[in-house]
């Protein structure tokens, strides 16, 4: 399994959750040090060795190398989830032009051509899935509140390519979804509060909820097919349809 975004936030959950139910991970993110760190928690749980790849999803040769490192490793490709996409707020007056390509730029085209370079490895897999994180400022009619234009139009970009992608795949037997998350709060993983399932310990929607729904779509039967999953939470919060 790869993870784009993996050195932190719901990435990193994303991580330690799979490696819990025992995916083997392929940690890729911009920071070297904060992989390691998440390689080094999953090995404290797990027994397991992770792979890590910095990239900077922004830089097309940075992906390249990144997706030719993974490939050469030998590894089959089981589950891609993009994950990586920087966050920018702020008004379209505020935000700079290196702050609106960097945005556009890593969640699009890095989420893109890394997709592309993987494809070979998707494919020697029996049953590949591609996930990838959008939010639900990439929802039509939704908003993320504080997000910058940039950031809207980039999960817009992210959402299109997931659609297309389906369709592009859909005679390969690659499950292709694209999951629509409003805003959460980010909960540690290794938080013993993390696990108590039984009990509601939050009111609002967390990332525990995010990783949650991904490892149920990834391991549901090959009879279905998950394209579009739009989670609302249940305190409706910080995310929004748009009122006309």
């Amino acid at each position: 399994m790869v993870i784009t975004g993996a050195g932190r936030g719901l990435g990193r959950a994303l991580a330690i959750g799979a490696a819990g139910q025992g995916a083997d991970v392929v940690l890729v993110g911009r920071d070297q040090d904060k992989l390691q760190a998440v390689a080094g928690e999953i090995q404290a749980l797990t027994s397991r060795q992770s792979m890590t790849v910095a990239c900077d999803l922004g830089d097309p040769d940075e992906v390249r190398s990144a997706y030719e490192t993974i490939l050469a490793s030998g590894q089959v490709v089981d589950v891609l989830i993009n994950n990586g996409a920087p966050w920018l707020e702020g008004s379209l007056s505020e935000t700079t032009d290196s702050e609106i390509a960097d945005t556009v730029s890593a969640a699009v085209t890095g989420t893109i051509l890394m997709t592309r370079g993987l494809l070979p490895g998707l494919r020697q897999s029996s049953a590949a899935d591609i996930v990838t994180i959008v939010s639900t400022a990439g929802y039509l009619g939704w908003d993320i509140r504080g997000a910058s234009i940039a950031f809207h139009a980039a999960k817009h970009g992210q959402s299109g390519f997931s659609d297309r992608l389906r369709y592009e795949l859909k005679d390969e037997g690659i499950r292709v979804s694209a999951i629509y998350p409003p805003d959460f709060d980010d909960l540690d993983p290794l938080d013993p509060q993390w696990s108590n399932t039984g009990e509601q310990v939050e009111s609002t929607l967390s990332n525990r909820d995010i990783v949650s729904t991904v490892l149920f779509i990834i391991t549901a039967s090959r009879s279905c097919n998950y394209p579009v999953v739009l989670i609302e939470g249940m305190s409706g919060k910080a995310s929004s349809p748009v009122s006309s």
